[in-house]
C-alpha cells in the first residue's frame, strides 16, 4: 500500500516490515509493508494510492 501526502504531494510506500516511511515534510508516515499497515500523522493530509493509480480520501477507508 502506498500513501500520498497532499501537504508536499510526495508518495511514499513500506516495503517491508519495519521499514519505516516519512514524506519528505514529515506530516504522514507509513509502516508494515505487505505484513500490515500502519499509518501516522494529520490523516485529513493523507490519501490511499492504489496500484491502479487511483487514489482515495484516508477516512474514505477507515470511516
Amino acid at each position: 500500500m502506498k500513501i500520498k501526502c497532499l501537504k508536499c504531494n510526495d508518495i511514499i510506500e513500506s516495503l517491508s516490515v519495519h521499514d519505516l516511511k516519512y514524506c519528505k515534510c514529515g506530516a504522514c508516515s507509513i509502516d508494515g509493508g505487505n505484513e500490515y499497515t500502519r499509518v501516522g500523522g494529520n490523516f485529513k493530509y493523507i490519501h490511499w494510492v492504489y496500484d491502479d493509480g487511483h487514489e482515495e480520501d484516508f477516512f474514505a477507508k477507515n470511516g
